[in-house]
């Protein structure tokens, strides 16, 4: 407002203007105080705008069940979306943008570790707390003393797949393929010294680049190399399909045992490359989201999760199905609990209350854990071998190949 000092206005007037504005501000301020901003990281545009799509849908139903059930620290929280464009160098300015400008007082995302790896400094810097599905292993609490990651690092995720080859299967000659991600680059050294750990040297070892369009020169070395099954760690759905597909094109039939992107991602490349595709494809799931047969159908809390996925969001299937909402959807769930436990949103506080207390944490994925070794959440009992990833019980749920063992 503008005016000039003149007769007309008096002192007490004058006065009076300058205490509703304060009143104004005051109020403005606290109503922003009765929000608690998370801001949620993701490639939302570039080639990894399919996997920003899934994760906005998981963080707004997470978020929709923390404010059902009374908000972060009795006040509403708030989803706060920056877009990496799939640029890691593009993502580190986002987080400032999120972080100093959108006054975000946590961060969820981003998907991929070479995004989450630059991002990192800067969150911890703030002391911001942020939770990931970057599985490098170079994220360790070191070097990011705030950061979490939701997911299971490569390595623990493709144990129980060489246990299950070896020890249920009977298969020794084994070859490796993994993309060219930083989490599949950091675990494919520790995945070859866990094969040689338990005798077997891998017949091949093979890279592919993200959103590769042919995997057929690799799928023929691996063959020519004696390989009895495929072992595949990767980070995008796009290529696990692609993989499939030119494994049938080659017409080679030997297993394939995948790590979990295979299976999140599974109900949407099945209906591109068909069920055959999916013969011998095993792969591995959270323990919460699977079954054995004599489990009653709907009961479970992913099951409910699932069933309220396929009410909500129109397009779901495409997407993957509710499995491919998890990995994002249990970030802010994890935040939350870690914040109202804490009773302050600051990264240390956050940090040390999940290293002390997350195991008391419910979710439904299976437990969880940290120490001030490790900030990968998943405990390794919460992970499963599980076959026909591509056809979920009618509750959303996959079957575990250790059924009755």
């Amino acid at each position: 407002m503008n005016f000039q000092w003149n007769g007309s206005i008096t002192r007490r007037t004058a006065i009076g203007m300058v205490s509703v504005a304060a009143l104004a501000l005051s109020a403005g301020i606290s109503q922003a105080q009765e929000v608690v901003k998370i801001g949620g990281i993701m490639s939302m545009t570039g080639g990894g705008a399919s996997i920003g799509k899934t994760a906005e849908v998981g963080w707004k139903l997470a978020i929709e069940d923390i404010n059902a059930a009374g908000g972060i620290l009795g006040k509403k929280a708030e989803l706060v979306l920056g877009d990496t464009m799939t640029d890691p160098t593009h993502a580190v300015a986002e987080v400032r943008r999120l972080i100093e400008n959108e006054k975000v007082e946590a961060l969820v995302g981003p998907a991929t570790s070479q995004e989450t790896i630059p991002v990192v400094p800067v969150a911890s810097e703030k002391k911001i707390a942020q939770v990931s599905s970057a599985a490098s292993t170079q994220l360790t609490p070191e070097a990011g003393p705030f950061h979490f990651s939701g997911s299971v690092t490569g390595l623990n995720q493709m144990k129980p797949n060489i246990d299950f080859a070896i020890d249920v299967l009977k298969l020794k000659k084994l070859a490796l393929i993994s993309d060219n991600g930083g989490m599949s680059k950091a675990a494919v050294v520790e995945i070859v010294d866990y094969l040689k750990s338990k005798g077997v040297e891998p017949t091949a070892v093979q890279e592919f680049a993200f959103r590769t369009e042919d995997m057929t020169p690799q799928l023929f070395q691996m063959r020519s190399s004696g390989a009895e099954a495929i072992l595949l760690i990767n980070s995008i759905g796009d290529d696990s399909r692609k993989l499939l597909e030119n494994r049938a094109d080659i017409g080679w039939d030997v297993p394939v045992l995948a790590n979990q992107t295979m299976t999140n991602y599974a109900v949407g490349n099945v209906a591109v490359v068909g069920e055959d595709a999916f013969k011998d494809v095993y792969s591995v799931q959270f323990v919460g989201m699977t079954y054995c047969p004599s489990d009653p159908v709907g009961e479970n809390a992913f099951a409910k999760f699932a069933k309220r996925a396929k009410e909500q969001v129109a397009d779901v299937d495409r997407m993957g199905g509710a499995s491919a909402l998890i990995p994002y959807y249990i970030q802010p769930i994890v935040l939350a609990a870690a914040i109202n436990g804490s009773g302050k949103t600051d990264g240390e506080s956050v940090a040390a209350w999940l290293q002390a207390n997350a195991a008391s944490v419910q979710m439904l994925t299976g437990p969880i854990q940290a120490s001030g070794k490790s900030h990968f959440l998943p405990a390794p009992e919460s992970i499963k071998v599980v076959k026909n990833p591509y056809k979920p019980r009618e509750d959303g749920l996959v079957e575990r190949a250790d059924c009755g063992a």
